[in-house]
């Protein structure tokens, strides 16, 4: 098999540095990745501490959940208020809207501030007698509203049916409605008293952001790797081709150094070979002398072979 050319060396050399380079490149990538989930397991780790040291009544539902059972609640009390504002009858529309959704937000908010309160109790701390009045303020306020809202639906059921003809009565009706608007405020009370708190929403958070950090940086890791072992495993490939086909492996730099003329000896000497003139005659003999001075095989006239420090001997 023919050797390869110069050029072949030098592209064969470019391709074996091009794919150390992605070697290293990648293996790099790859220990910044290790690095980066070890770390993002550490905090982990101190952020799942943190978690489990907040006490139980500090960690209860989401706040996620407790939105999606204030939303439940408001939809609950909606139409009993509706039913609690037509009684109204001076009232225009947008009053009416205006009066359905204070009644129906002011249900929830009883509830929700109910629990809020009762769930201070929950903390083991010194109560003052303020906490203990608005306690009653607000078990006060939610049994007055439910009661207002009875007589207000009873008082339009009873103005809008027709005994005759209503299959139940307007006290029926009534308390139907109300049973609807209590379940709504005891739905806000639940959320208000089991609610998680702040400071463990926040280290939830947290705590699902560096779960979705490290999986993130987990799957760049897999992905580095499996780049990693490619390229090496194309790298060993090459190299064994070479090595089939017989090539003795030479590097750029010793490629280059075929092209140029190598001497080795000393820099003064002996000198056994054709000496040239400078008229192009041939010559041979021996140069004696040392390395300054005229270069061997110089002459001063043709024919004579005399150098300048030395002497040629022509045959």
């Amino acid at each position: 098999m023919a050797s390869p050319t110069y050029q072949q060396r030098v592209d064969r050399n470019d391709d074996r540095s091009a794919m150390l380079d992605k070697v290293y490149r990648a293996r790099l990538r790859l220990g910044e990745f290790e690095s980066q989930c070890a770390a993002g397991e550490a905090r982990i780790r101190a952020a799942q501490n943190r978690l489990d040291s907040i006490p139980a009544y500090d960690r209860g539902w989401m706040l996620e959940v407790i939105a999606v059972l204030a939303l439940v609640s408001i939809t609950l009390e909606w139409y009993p208020a509706r039913m609690m504002s037509l009684v109204f009858f001076f009232a225009s529309a947008v009053e009416l809207v205006a009066l359905t959704a204070a009644f129906a937000v002011g249900g929830f908010l009883l509830g929700l501030m109910l629990g809020e309160l009762l769930r201070r109790h929950r903390k083991p701390q010194a109560h003052a007698a303020l906490d203990w009045v608005f306690l009653a303020c607000a078990v006060i306020a939610a049994g007055a509203f439910l009661a207002v809202g009875y007589q207000l639906r009873f008082a339009y059921a009873h103005a809008s049916s027709d005994a005759a003809q209503s299959p139940i009565g307007p006290a029926v009706q009534a308390a139907a409605l109300t049973t609807l608007a209590f379940i709504g405020i005891v739905i806000a009370f639940t959320s208000g008293y089991y609610r998680e708190s702040v400071e463990a929403l926040r280290v939830r958070w947290r705590l699902a952001g560096l779960h979705g950090q490290v999986r993130t940086n987990q799957r760049h890791m897999e992905a580095t790797r499996a780049e990693l072992e490619a390229a090496e495993r194309a790298y060993r490939l090459v190299m064994e081709h070479e090595a089939e086909s017989g090539d003795d492996g030479r590097t750029l730099r010793q490629a280059q150094g075929d092209t140029a003329t190598r001497y080795d000896g000393s820099a003064t000497g002996r000198y056994d070979g054709p000496v040239s003139g400078r008229y192009g005659a041939p010559a041979s003999g021996r140069y004696d002398g040392p390395a300054s001075g005229a270069a061997p095989g110089s002459a001063t006239a043709p024919g004579t072979g005399a150098g300048a420090n030395g002497v040629v001997e022509r045959s």
